[in-house]
């Protein structure tokens, strides 16, 4: 079991090998954010937009027909990463329902995310020692995960018409 220690801790001394034993009771000599980091984070960025825009280029959107206003089959569908939100309205049914199911208890569970560094003060990264930070995240990764499959069954399976073109 790795022990844990509170304060400062001194530096590599001068001729010291840091080994595998050891390496938990020194601490990396400190940087700066700027310029170095600044300028890791432009470069990654920029290479990631130039991919963005050379998958655009190199494979556009295709335009279809304008939208015909005056059919009445088409069934809007929401985006993929809003089936899980998309199938919570289903628990909730009626208009005064869709506020608690797709804004308030989403809104809970932010909170709880933004509070875990609050409400648990565990300092070990252990997922074993820390119980109540991996059950809650196991626990959303669950709900959104299923809501999501739940939805997209429930879509792929609807029997209703389809947007022409």
């Amino acid at each position: 079991m790795v022990d844990i220690r509170y304060g400062p801790r001194e530096p590599v001394e001068e001729g010291e090998v840091v080994t595998e034993e050891n390496v938990f009771d020194h601490y990396d000599e400190p940087q700066g954010f700027f310029p170095g980091q600044v300028v890791a984070d432009l470069t990654v960025s920029t290479f990631l937009l130039a991919i963005v825009v050379v998958l655009a280029y190199a494979v556009p959107a295709p335009l279809t027909e304008p939208m015909d206003i005056s059919t009445t089959v088409y069934v809007p569908r929401p985006e993929w990463f809003f089936f899980f939100l998309d199938q919570w309205l289903l628990y909730f049914p009626g208009a005064a329902l869709i506020a608690v199911g797709d804004v308030i208890i989403p809104g809970l569970f932010v909170i709880l995310l933004l509070a875990i560094p609050w409400l648990d003060k565990e300092p070990a990264y252990s997922p074993a020692r820390r119980p109540f930070v991996t059950v809650v995240g196991l626990l959303v990764i669950t709900v959104i995960v299923l809501n999501m499959l739940l939805a997209l069954l429930r879509i792929v399976n609807f029997t209703g018409g389809t947007p022409a073109g």
